[in-house]
Parts: structure tokens; C-alpha cells; sequence
């Protein structure tokens, strides 16, 4: 700042009336900066795990109610101001073996690393296997930093990934339901019905509407016929959105196994 031409007094003014922050000794940044990045820069750290995957291009499940950030120290984080309260910040140690791209994010190795060993594993598995189906990582690339015992569980879930999957809505559904001894093929083709998103046992076509889905009268016509010509094979259709699949994942499965119990 000084370089370009900016006196220090200048600087110290800007800082006094909110123009400018100092986020540290020796950084600033302006008032419309990502907070987040403000905060994992000010901690030295970068944003990792389940904070970085919107950033990184994977996907996600839901956004985290905790900041996480990479910290190459011991020292204390403080808190993550966010509307009118001060949520404790998530942080993940150890030595990053990623490349590391320019910027406050950790790299895309470390990221999902870290998704595996602090998130849910229905979580874990969506950021992972996008991460391999976008081409960002090989499946190998992580398996070859979880080695030994203590990281079977890890190496078992990084087995589940599907390169065939299309979207997280389908990674989710079918994770849901092979836990409950339910066999789901993804993006089957069926004569007359045309490419469904998952085929259950071989009897009940479920198919998934995303975060971006909304009517038209075409769909919804399409859809009529869709269903019609699967009616008239012998196979039922049920549709579910992102929230019944996030938040009502017991209800889905529940209507799933009832559904293809009755057309055995």
C-alpha cells in the first residue's frame, strides 16, 4: 500500500472510519471481504474441510454451522462472529500434503482428508466422490495417505464411490438405501420411460429433483408420460427433493422398502 503511493497516515485514517480493516499486523483488507477467509487468514490458517467445498467445486451436503479452518499452530482460534452470535471454529492440524493453490483455501487433497476423518460418512462420501467424478483427485491420491488400521473405516468408505454418479442428490439416495440392504442402479435406461436417476430392486424407480428444481407445464407433462409408461411396465415412481433426502432420510427409505416390498 505503501508502494502504491498510500502515506501511512492516509491508512491509519481509513482504518479509523471503517474504510478499511486491518485483519492483522501488516494485512488489510476491505469491509466487503469474505469474513471467513478474514478469519482463517487472521488465525494464519486456511479454510478446509466441509467450509471449502463450495469454493473447491465439490459438493456438499449442507453448509456447516462451524467454521472449518487448517491451523499450522497450537494456538487458541477465536470464536467466528456470524449475525448476532460467536460459533466455535472446527480446526484440523497437521502437515498439509497437498499442492497448495494461491489463496485462503487449503488444498483439495487436504480438504477432502480432512472431510473423511470430521464429518458424518454420508458427508464425507458426497465431498470424496466428487471430488474423483470432477477429476480433482484420484481415489488413490487419498487412499495413499490413509494407511495402517486406524484408517480402515476411511478406506472402506473411499470403496463406495461411484464414478457414474451424476449428482449429490444420487450419491445420498443410494448410500441411504444400500445401508438398508436395498439394491439402487443409478441412471438405468428403460424402454419407453427413457434414463431414470435410480431403479431399487429392479422395481421402483425413484427419481431426484435438485437444488435448482422448479415446474414448468413442459416437465410437468413430461413427467406424466414418464410416469405413465413406467406405470404400464410394471414399475412405480416415487420423486423426492433435496430437503426430504437431507432432513426426512428415514421417512424416504421407510416409503422406498414399503413400495418395493409391495410390488415383489
Amino acid at each position: 500500500m505503501l508502494a502504491a503511493g498510500y502515506s501511512k497516515a492516509s491508512l491509519h485514517r481509513s482504518i479509523a472510519e471503517g474504510r478499511v480493516i486491518r485483519v492483522r499486523s501488516g494485512l488489510l483488507t476491505l469491509p466487503d471481504s469474505d469474513p471467513l477467509v478474514r478469519h482463517a487468514v487472521s488465525n494464519n490458517g486456511l479454510v478446509s474441510c466441509a467450509s471449502a467445498v463450495k469454493e473447491l467445486g465439490l459438493w456438499g451436503l449442507k453448509d456447516p454451522q462451524q467454521p472449518h479452518l487448517w491451523v499450522p499452530h497450537g494456538r487458541p482460534v477465536a470464536g467466528f462472529r456470524q449475525k448476532d452470535s460467536t460459533v466455535e471454529t472446527v480446526r484440523h492440524r497437521g502437515r498439509l500434503v497437498g499442492n497448495k493453490r494461491p489463496g485462503a483455501y487449503a488444498p483439495v487433497l487436504d480438504v477432502v482428508l480432512h472431510a473423511l476423518r470430521c464429518r458424518p460418512p454420508l458427508e464425507a462420501l458426497v465431498i470424496a466422490e466428487s471430488a474423483v467424478i470432477k477429476r480433482k483427485l484420484r481415489r488413490q491420491d487419498l487412499l495413499n495417505h490413509l494407511p495402517g488400521p486406524r484408517n480402515g473405516p476411511f478406506r472402506a468408505l473411499l470403496g463406495k464411490i461411484d464414478p457414474t454418479s451424476e449428482s449429490p442428490l444420487e450419491t445420498i439416495a443410494r448410500e441411504l438405501f444400500h445401508n438398508v440392504g436395498l439394491r439402487a442402479e443409478p441412471q438405468v435406461h428403460i424402454e419407453g420411460v427413457g434414463r431414470v436417476d435410480l431403479l431399487v430392486e429392479r422395481r421402483v424407480i425413484v427419481e431426484l429433483d435438485g437444488f435448482d428444481f422448479h415446474w414448468s407445464r413442459s416437465m410437468f407433462r413430461k413427467d406424466r408420460r414418464r410416469n405413465n409408461a413406467a406405470m404400464l411396465s410394471g414399475l412405480q415412481t416415487l420423486r423426492y427433493l433435496y430437503e426430504d433426502l437431507v432432513f426426512e432420510p428415514d421417512t424416504v427409505v421407510a416409503q422406498v422398502l414399503s413400495l418395493a416390498r409391495q410390488a415383489a
